[in-house]
């Protein structure tokens, strides 16, 4: 074996992974997708839908007397009987069920065959989208298709029809697609300095030399001279308070009375956690 097949072979087995619920996910909105793009285009209702996604184990090959088939290389393949087509192809011409014997096989053929071939281009559009594989093209007889590393089955069809067409999805198909990656990380921008985020925002500061309580009695006989009794001792520390809108004051810091450039002044002795 050469260097590159080597180098292929360990990217591919470093590659492999089972199939779960995410890639099932994964196919059935693929799928849904086309189907309603395409019914869209064709039908005046939605008729056509997933009935079921399953995993498929590693070799599992495709049974050739199971309808007509379509291949993508080995990444994609499509199985239908195209006998079960005929009510659609008159639902998109706008005709009942009970048209059905009024209309010439000669111009219904066609028509399905236009139909289906539309379909599955909108499948293999989806299915094979940024992937080097060849586009869905009717196989001959007896080519086989085999999973050799597993894959998805879609089964495709309605209420009265649930098995009108499988789709078979390589596992491979699966590994390439888009993951979802974990959640972004909120970028978190460098704090500016704190000088630069205070700026030159002014703040109301209190000191609270002391208190005391007077009834209206009281308060109403005072005069000149008299001496008010706080609950304050002489030795405690008096409180440094900050006022800010729309909330009450709070104690940022302790301190004592002092004197600065012949004004009274507080001398702080201590500053609450900021």
């Amino acid at each position: 074996m050469s260097a590159n097949q080597s180098a292929a072979a360990a990217a591919s087995a470093q590659r492999w992974r089972p199939l779960g619920e995410a890639d099932r996910d994964w196919a059935r909105a693929e799928a849904e997708a086309a189907l309603q793009r395409w019914q869209d285009e064709w039908l005046d209702q939605r008729l056509l839908g997933v009935t079921a996604v399953e995993t498929l184990a590693p070799g599992h090959a495709l049974d050739d007397g199971a309808g007509a088939r379509w291949q993508a290389g080995d990444r994609l393949a499509a199985q239908t009987d195209a006998g079960a087509w005929k009510r659609y192809a008159l639902a998109a011409m706008a005709l009942s069920a009970q048209a059905d014997a009024q209309v010439p096989e000669a111009l219904l053929a066609p028509f399905k065959h236009e139909l289906m071939e539309s379909l599955l281009a909108r499948l293999g559009g989806d299915f094979l989208r940024g992937v080097d594989a060849p586009t869905l093209q009717r196989a001959l007889p007896g080519s086989g298709f085999a999973l050799p590393r597993g894959g998805l089955r879609l089964r495709i069809g309605s209420a009265r029809d649930p098995h009108l067409l499988d789709l078979y999805c390589a596992a491979e198909l699966a590994w390439a697609r888009p993951m979802k990656g974990a959640p972004a990380v909120p970028r978190i921008d460098k704090p500016a300095p704190l000088s630069a985020a205070l700026g030159d925002s002014e703040l109301r500061l209190s000191a609270v030399i002391g208190s005391c309580e007077l009834s209206a009695l009281q308060l109403s006989e005072l005069a000149v001279g008299d001496v008010l009794t706080t609950s304050q001792l002489l030795h405690e520390a008096i409180q440094v308070r900050l006022h800010a809108d729309d909330a009450p004051p709070r104690t940022v810091a302790l301190g004592r009375p002092g004197r600065s450039q012949q004004r009274l002044s507080i001398v702080l002795t201590s500053i609450t956690q900021k």
